[in-house]
């Protein structure tokens, strides 16, 4: 029996480079097997950088290669849909960037053919993988909080790299799609529900959008507020307020070390959060569930419900453009 997921990568984006790859290599379940790119230039850094694997000139001799189980998918958000398909359709199981599409259809297009492939298919959100998140599910659990009542999420930081895919409309650039995301699953992973109504300010520069707040109002008469953007100094914070309390989080999304600080009746605590290895969890999950026939750590239910949410809010920035 392997005791290893064999992994490509589709592609040399900046991410693979900094994040995925070294937490592949740093895994004791996965190994790296292939990366696929158009420039040689960029392959042979790679190589230098990450040691031997394949080196593929063309993502289709990557997915046909038997030696590889899994395959990580960095692409512009707009690629993501047509690469896993076509990495599905090979054999190949998929953990995807986040969003893991453009649309709700994409999404679901995604999900049946990992139905009908017979292979795994991940959103690749890391944060959820960091001890930071494990407390503040296990406040959620503890019921210290009453019933909630509001979230607020904001995740933005300011864009200083020119000529990024983050600004091109046509690969998905924006807000919303890069971290705006993020407070979004978040809210998902709080509420596991879908809003009722919503309503959306955005200010739009050269077709993507670069500061984003949305309002979220649920059934239950819970409201919630997302906030995302590229042009302002970066800002990471989440309070999660109930009847009986609130859990305020900075740096919600990073795995460093910090705390949480919950406020009820009783007083004020500090809850202690330790550092987590975010990506290489991420891959180890991934790759035992594989190993072990078991589901991963994300449900692709909750991703779809992400995205139907996501069409949502595009829905009134576009009526916003209008």
């Amino acid at each position: 029996m392997n005791t290893k997921i064999r992994w490509g990568v589709l592609g040399c984006a900046r991410i693979a480079r900094m994040q995925v790859i070294p937490a592949i290599l740093r895994t004791a379940n996965a190994e790296l097997r292939g990366v696929a790119s158009r420039d040689p230039v960029k392959l042979a850094e790679f190589q230098s950088l990450f040691g031997n694997f394949t080196a593929h000139n063309s993502y289709e001799s990557l997915l046909a290669d038997p030696a590889i189980d899994a395959i990580y998918v960095p692409l512009p958000n707009a690629l993501h849909c047509e690469w896993a398909k076509l990495a599905m359709r090979c054999g190949k199981h998929v953990l995807c960037e986040k969003p893991l599409a453009m649309n709700s259809l994409e999404a679901a297009e995604m999900i049946q053919t990992a139905n009908e492939c017979g292979v795994l298919l991940m959103e690749a959100f890391m944060y959820r993988y960091t001890d930071h998140i494990r407390q503040i599910v296990r406040v959620l659990e503890s019921g210290k909080l009453g019933k909630i009542k509001s979230i607020n999420s904001t995740f933005r930081f300011l864009l200083d790299r020119v000529n990024t895919i983050k600004e091109d409309p046509a690969m998905g650039g924006g807000a919303l799609y890069d971290v705006g995301c993020y407070p979004l699953n978040l809210i998902g992973l709080v509420t596991r529900a879908t809003p009722i109504s919503c309503a959306v300010e955005c200010d739009k520069v050269n077709g993507v959008d670069m500061n984003l707040s949305a309002i979220l109002r649920y059934e239950d008469g819970l409201i919630a507020s997302l906030h995302c953007g590229f042009n302002a100094f970066g800002r990471m914070h989440s309070e999660i307020i109930g009847t009986q309390g609130m859990l305020e989080s900075t740096d919600t999304f990073l795995d460093s070390a910090g705390e949480l600080i919950l406020q009820t009746q009783a007083g004020r605590e500090v809850i202690p959060v330790a550092p987590s290895d975010r990506y290489a969890a991420e891959i180890g999950d991934f790759s035992a569930a594989l190993l072990e026939k078991r589901a991963p750590l994300l449900s692709l239910e909750e991703s779809l419900r992400n995205m139907r949410i996501v069409d949502m809010l595009m829905a009134k920035v576009t009526e916003q453009q209008q």
